[in-house]
């Protein structure tokens, strides 16, 4: 019986460089810019058909040497996916001084508010709002932030009183709000319209999302006080938009207080995207970070409690 001679250099040096090609991707994704940020988005389904590709490749052909790519884009895949859901506590918030933050995009059901109410947020996001739903969120709260004329409502409800600060504007895809908590801190209460190619409704391109996001970035570092950001921004934790919002807004993700997941749920489930976020300040941080189910909305509401740290 004859023997499969072993691969030769060529060969190991193109299996070598495949192992490592997967990788790049973690060096690559910002300098790609709205190319990274379209594949940021895509990312589980590119490397699975990647892994397809390469089973094929390797059965078809007789490829051994083909396995140790294959795993290795395995592996880069699910790291880039999963890394961003890993808990990166800050630290703990002062009992006192801690404050639940909620953001939930109800789709315009009002059978996604029961289980929102339940979770008892002390502040409350709102993306997708309307009157049905506001009708019966508003009862739990003693104020609220609520425009109905808005094409996609984003609205504010709160156990403390509540300031308009700045209102849905071209730059600002929400409101900025004055929450006057035991800790008075400044809410960017937002809904960042989807990044992609523009079709309907409030959807943009991805360098128009990018620059909203820049925007947001912008306003939040330049605030003198504590600020927490909640809402559906559409940035997926994994791409170029969500770590812009930390570094250049001095962001902390508040949701990294344990283990968290995918918010976008029904049809963008596949994607596994974390979209929905609460972030504060640093010097803030966040304890009994939550997800909240949604019946009838495409997402998950998230919830932390939020103050100043320990």
């Amino acid at each position: 019986m004859l023997r499969r001679p072993p691969p030769g250099p060529a060969r190991l040096g193109m299996a070598a460089v495949l192992v490592a090609l997967p990788w790049s991707w973690f060096l690559l994704r910002d300098p790609l810019g709205l190319v990274g940020d379209v594949l940021a988005v895509v990312l589980p389904v590119v490397v699975l058909v990647a892994v397809a590709a390469g089973i094929l490749a390797a059965a078809r052909w007789r490829r051994l040497w083909l396995v140790p790519a294959i795993v290795s884009a395995l592996a880069a895949g699910i790291v880039a996916v999963v890394a961003p859901w890993t808990p990166q506590d800050a630290g703990s918030v002062t009992p006192a001084d801690a404050m639940t933050v909620a953001a939930a995009n109800v789709t315009g059901r009002p059978g996604a508010v029961r289980g929102l109410l339940a979770a008892r947020p002390d502040v409350l996001a709102v993306s997708e709002n309307n009157r049905d739903v506001d009708d019966l969120v508003r009862a739990a709260y003693p104020y609220r932030i609520f425009d109905e004329s808005l094409t996609t409502t984003v609205s504010v409800y709160s156990r403390f009183p509540l300031r308009l600060l700045e209102g849905y504007g071209r730059d600002l895809r929400g409101v900025r709000v004055a929450v006057d908590a035991p800790t008075p801190f400044v809410l960017y209460a937002q809904h960042v319209p989807r990044p992609w190619f523009r079709s309907r409704g409030y959807q943009v391109t991805p360098a128009e999302h990018h620059r909203l996001v820049r925007e947001l970035a912008g306003r939040v570092a330049a605030e003198p006080g504590p600020v927490v950001v909640a809402g559906d921004l559409n940035s997926a934790d994994r791409g170029r938009d969500y770590r812009t919002l930390l570094a250049d807004g001095g962001l902390v993700d508040a949701m990294r207080d344990g283990w968290t997941g995918p918010t976008s749920v029904t049809k963008w489930r596949p994607l596994f995207l974390r979209i929905d976020h609460v972030l504060v300040r640093r010097g803030w941080c966040g304890d009994a970070a939550r997800h909240v189910e949604l019946p009838g909305s495409d997402h998950d509401a998230v919830a932390a409690a939020v103050g100043p740290c320990r």
